[in-house]
């Protein structure tokens, strides 16, 4: 702190000479002038520190004395100011830049959220546009304790909100968790389980709810499998009510579907040359300016494209990209009858893998291929195994149609 003071009000570093030196030391200290490093260089020469204030005082203790004072080094702010008082546009900068820094420091340039997981943070900070929360906002208009209701509000799987300013920063601490209103939704939510399509049930495992169908029975779209209504009845088998419950089974149907495809056996290739080409451009909004230019269509372009950040998530109006040119030439080829079947079989194992991500099963496989002379087509139908069961609302009953409707 004291190197700093010191450079802010300066200091010199000057040279004294003379018969007095003990004399003229003893009378700084009684009028209060204060020396630092002192330095003997010679029998009758010292260098010493003084601050400039304190430099002005030495008038008379040096009359009464009669050394010689040299000033060998000057260092400051005030020393800085008088030799570049003629520089106009550096104080002009230097003004400019400290308006500047007084200005950005007033405003919120990071806006932070941590602990979100379900909701995205680019949902967060969509919302919080909307409500006025930007990036370059005044840190007076921020008012904390407003935004973290509006975003509790907004999203109800979050349990607690802590908003702060810290700096230029305004940071949202987020935890999240399911509301005890919609726990509550579910466990009195009632429903059915209807079939979503046609075909044979083939296994049911019925947790909750009164089966409709059983094993090897057909259904059709749309059809109740599983109802969430429960007949209560008494000792002479009368319904006295109706229970509701929230139909829970696993159901397993059996269905054909048809599968083809056809791959020509003449195909057009690309082949790479081996010539490449790498090129910059700057994005500024709508402005561009690309610096290649365009090639003849038989290049392949790959282009990449960066924005400039001012911080995590203040993304400023500029990117900087990379394009990436590579030279091919098409050509034909043509498969051979083995090939087209191996490319044939791949396509028809993907196809069950993609069954597979989706939890159907093949049973029954009744699929060919076959050569026409130009393509190679694998066609035929499959017996597959999924899972179905769509909630439906259930019809709540009263007891009146009961009565006049009871059963048998």
């Amino acid at each position: 702190m004291e190197k700093i003071l010191r450079l802010v009000y300066g200091y010199l570093t000057v040279l004294i000479s003379g018969e007095q030196i003990e004399r003229f030391l003893n009378l700084c200290k009684s009028r209060g002038i204060s020396l630092e490093k002192i330095r003997y260089l010679q029998e009758r020469q010292i260098m010493a520190q003084m601050s400039a204030t304190d430099f002005f005082q030495l008038r008379t203790v040096r009359n009464k004395t009669g050394v010689h004072i040299q000033i060998k080094r000057k260092r400051g702010l005030p020393f800085f100011f008088f030799r570049n008082k003629k520089r106009k546009a550096f104080f002009a900068g230097i003004l400019l830049g400290s308006v500047l820094l007084l200005g950005l420091t007033g405003r919120i340039w990071n806006i932070h959220i941590e602990g979100n997981v379900r909701n995205s943070t680019a949902e967060i900070l969509e919302f919080l546009e909307k409500q006025g929360v930007t990036h370059a906002m005044p840190k007076r208009k921020v008012n904390c304790s407003e935004i973290a209701a509006a975003v509790r509000r907004e999203f109800p799987e979050t349990t607690w909100v802590s908003a702060r300013v810290e700096g230029t920063r305004l940071i949202l601490e987020i935890k999240e968790g399911i509301p005890e209103s919609k726990e509550a939704d579910t466990q009195e939510k009632t429903c059915s389980l209807a079939a979503e399509k046609e075909g044979v049930i083939t296994r049911m495992i019925v947790r909750s709810g009164i089966p409709l169908k059983k094993t090897g029975d057909t259904c059709k779209a749309g059809e109740i499998l599983v109802s969430g209504e429960i007949p209560v009845r008494n000792d002479s088998q009368e319904v006295v009510r109706y229970e509701y419950v929230h139909a829970d089974a696993d159901i397993f149907i059996s269905r054909s579907v048809s599968y083809y495809q056809e791959i020509p056996l003449e195909y057009e290739i690309q082949e790479v040359t081996g010539k490449k080409k790498q090129r910059f451009f700057i994005r500024a909004g709508s402005w561009y300016l690309g610096l290649y230019e365009k090639e003849d269509a038989d290049w392949r372009i790959f282009s990449e494209e960066i924005p400039l950040c001012l911080t995590e998530n203040f993304r400023l109006p500029v990117s900087l990209g990379k394009v990436c040119l590579t030279e091919y030439h098409s050509a034909k080829g043509k498969y051979t009858e083995e090939k087209a079947r191996k490319k044939a079989a791949v396509l028809f194992w993907q196809y069950e893998k993609r069954l597979l991500k989706q939890g159907i099963s093949i049973a029954e496989n009744h699929v060919s291929t076959v050569m026409n002379g130009t393509s190679c087509i694998c066609k035929g139908t499959l017996k597959i195994i999924e899972k179905t069961g769509k909630e439906t609302e259930t019809e709540r009953k009263s007891m009146e149609n009961t009565e006049k409707n009871p059963e048998n």
